[in-house]
């Protein structure tokens, strides 16, 4: 009897010992998994699904179409001069392209989107080890899932390095420009110059 009572009354004890210790092996495997996540997630690269469509649309739409699209724009004091007599009154800052930062410029013509152009705010380390131009490059190939076609020109001044990627009557255009003072990553969202027959 002793032998059953004692056969009786081990397995409650067993069990009831090792419930603080599962539930603290699942808080560190719960905890650890927390701090691992980051790091994982860093290491996938993102898309750039959602900025590159929502930029996409803006091209060519109306002034109070971007306004309504971006709750963290920014008036520009002084619009900046761009192409084809554009004026960049509109800035978007920290906007992400896959992995990278930039800051992108809103040119506007006639009440209309006409080109935005993305700066990188990378160091000046980075933009020298080319390593926005090369993420952004890879990012936008795996949105488009297509290869872009690039140059590169090179002088005793510097280096200049492009790549255009088309999606449909849209160009993304990503260009470097490296001299001995300055670098620059920037990428330009416009539509594509069709031309007709007889203008050729």
């Amino acid at each position: 009897m002793t032998t059953n009572r004692m056969t009786r009354a081990t397995p409650p004890r067993t069990t009831s010992a090792l419930a603080p210790l599962r539930r603290r092996l699942l808080q560190v495997i719960g905890v650890g998994s927390l701090l691992l996540a980051p790091g994982w997630a860093a290491a996938q690269a993102p898309s750039c699904s959602d900025l590159c469509a929502l930029y996409g649309s803006l091209v060519l739409a109306p002034e109070r179409d971007l306004i309504g699209s971006i709750r963290t724009l920014e008036k520009v004091a002084k619009p900046a001069v761009g192409p084809r007599n554009t004026r960049g009154r509109w800035i978007q800052r920290s906007a992400y392209l896959g992995t990278e930062a930039f800051d992108s410029t809103f040119y506007l013509k006639g009440g209309l989107v006409q080109r935005i152009e993305l700066l990188s705010t990378a160091p000046e380390a980075q933009c020298r080890a080319r390593t926005p131009w090369a993420a952004t490059l890879s990012t936008l190939q795996a949105w488009q899932g297509q290869a872009a076609v690039s140059g590169e020109f090179n002088t005793s001044e510097g280096a200049q390095q492009s790549a255009h990627v088309v999606v449909g009557d849209l160009n993304v255009s990503v260009y470097l420009s490296v001299t001995p003072t300055s670098c620059a990553t920037t990428v330009a969202f416009q539509k594509r110059d069709v031309k007709d027959a007889s203008e050729l």
